[in-house]
């Protein structure tokens, strides 16, 4: 039944298809760069076939972007604009890849002998993913509507204001509890003691990491148990009231976001195909 609920729509028919191709791109060449001047092609989807509608960002790199563009001289509209001109693509790049690794894993349930290759893939996710059961990995790689991720990066980040956006490219606001870790130094403590940030290269490698938070930290567990029954993310959002100290009241704010500026029309882009089979290995 889990299966079932993941597999759907088109993806029931390419996921598949696409982890093959893309497997075989990614054991013959690297991922390939994109320049700021290029385009990435997002496909819109309806629930019964695919629109020819096309959301296209002319300028803003999605996998390793490394500098991030100040928005804080925009027009509110503008400015909420552009910061979804900047998030959508990285996010559906790094969600599709999760969506394809976590296809692998359940393939992998069946096997009854890995190969050397399926071993080093497993490694890899069980180390970054805190777990070697097959089950709880692929748990936890299971991805959840983009509308969250856009509702928690805008509140988190100012619609991308804040100073840990354009210069560490931590839209979701993730702390540094290690001095081994890439960070920065907020501006004001806590209770007396310092805060720092975690910072990025680009924006890929901090939403990985936020998925990634929200996939193995152990105040997130009712929230992993919700997204394996539900993908309706205002339901889902009632489980991230561990995110905030703020609790209650930031799941409101959440939900306000995601309503206000119907985020949830972005549940139904996905990547287009293309650009699957060229960049993610």
């Amino acid at each position: 039944m889990e299966r079932n609920f993941l597999i759907k729509d088109l993806r029931r028919v390419f996921l598949p298809l696409l982890l093959v191709v893309v497997l075989v791109l990614g054991a013959c060449r690297p991922t390939a760069s994109i320049s700021r001047s290029e385009s990435i092609h997002i496909i819109k989807k309806s629930s019964s076939n695919l629109d020819k509608t096309d959301f296209v960002t002319d300028y803003i790199l999605p996998q390793n972007i490394e500098d991030s563009i100040s928005l804080d001289s925009l027009s509110v509209a503008e400015r909420k604009r552009e910061f979804i001109n900047i998030m959508l693509p990285a996010v559906l790049a790094v969600k599709t890849k999760l969506d394809l690794e976590r296809e692998k894993v359940l393939l992998m349930e069946d096997k009854s002998k890995l190969s050397k290759s399926d071993k080093i893939f497993l490694s890899k996710l069980e180390e970054k993913y805190k777990t070697s059961n097959l089950k709880v990995l692929s748990k936890r790689l299971r991805t959840f509507p983009v509308s969250i991720v856009l509702a928690q990066a805008a509140i988190e980040s100012g619609w991308g204001t804040s100073r840990f956006f354009e210069e560490a490219n931590n839209p979701f606001g993730m702390w540094a509890f290690s001095d081994s870790t890439s960070r920065m130094k907020a501006l004001s403590g806590r209770d007396g003691k310092k805060v720092y940030l975690r910072k990025f290269k680009n924006l890929q490698a901090s939403i990985e990491a936020y998925y990634a938070l929200l996939a193995t930290g152990r105040t997130f567990q009712d929230f992993r148990n919700m997204k394996m029954e539900t993908d309706k993310p205002l339901k889902l959002i009632q489980a991230l009231n561990t995110y905030s100290e703020r609790g209650d009241a930031y799941v409101a704010d959440l939900q306000n976001l995601i309503v206000s500026n119907d985020l949830q029309k972005y549940d139904h882009y996905e990547v287009g195909l293309q650009y699957l089979a060229e960049e993610i290995n």
